[in-house]
């Protein structure tokens, strides 16, 4: 079975169509980040959302979310919530949805804690700032277990490069968001887009 395909850092309905019609799998919106490029309102997220495919599982991109955000993405329509940093017992409890904690390279030796939650899915692997578009050193994967959740690679992935990732890690899924962006702007490229499905898939 070939390697499923998240587009994140989603910002507009382009964006949305561009996703739906590459065949990609998840479709990842940064909310409450103000950090970020890429950070979106609900609101803005939910119009996202109506224009993916039904098929693209919608998911909310947080860092350390409260309870109270976590209720707001619940109430929002997406399928996954993603957490970067912390997941505190009360936004874990609000959640109402499948939860994908994510990981850095600082932060991976609490791997053991978050697979052991009922409501984690699957985790994502990135490189040590999120959304900086730079690689880390997939050998730090090796030894984690694979425990029948889903397993995201990302951080620098790139049209170029995933073919390699997926041979090198074998992932279940394989995450992208600089790697696709357009060269000026905020945005996803349709091109690349195209291109990293295809390349993921290769294999």
């Amino acid at each position: 079975m070939s390697v499923k395909v998240k587009i994140c850092g989603l910002v507009s309905a382009e964006d949305a169509v561009n996703v739906s019609e590459s065949g990609a799998d998840m479709a990842g919106m940064v909310l409450f980040f103000p950090k970020s490029k890429r950070n979106i309102t609900i609101k803005k997220a939910q119009e996202i959302m109506g224009s993916l495919s039904e098929e693209i599982k919608k998911c909310a991109v947080t860092v350390s979310p409260t309870a109270e955000q976590v209720r707001d993405i619940n109430d929002a329509g997406f399928d996954i919530l993603q957490v970067h940093g912390d997941l505190s017992d009360e936004a874990y409890n609000e959640a109402a949805i499948p939860i994908i904690k994510a990981f850095n390279v600082t932060d991976i030796d609490g791997f053991n804690k978050y697979s052991a939650l009922d409501k984690v899915c699957g985790y994502v692997f990135d490189a040590a700032e999120y959304g900086s578009g730079k690689c880390f050193d997939w050998r730090l994967l090796d030894d984690l277990p694979r425990d029948g959740k889903m397993f995201i690679l990302a951080g620098g992935l790139t049209p170029e490069n995933v073919f390699n990732a997926v041979k090198r890690v074998n992932p279940d899924c394989v995450d992208v968001s600089s790697g696709v962006e357009k060269v000026s702007g905020i945005g996803k490229d349709r091109e690349k887009i195209f291109s990293f499905v295809k390349n993921a898939r290769a294999i």
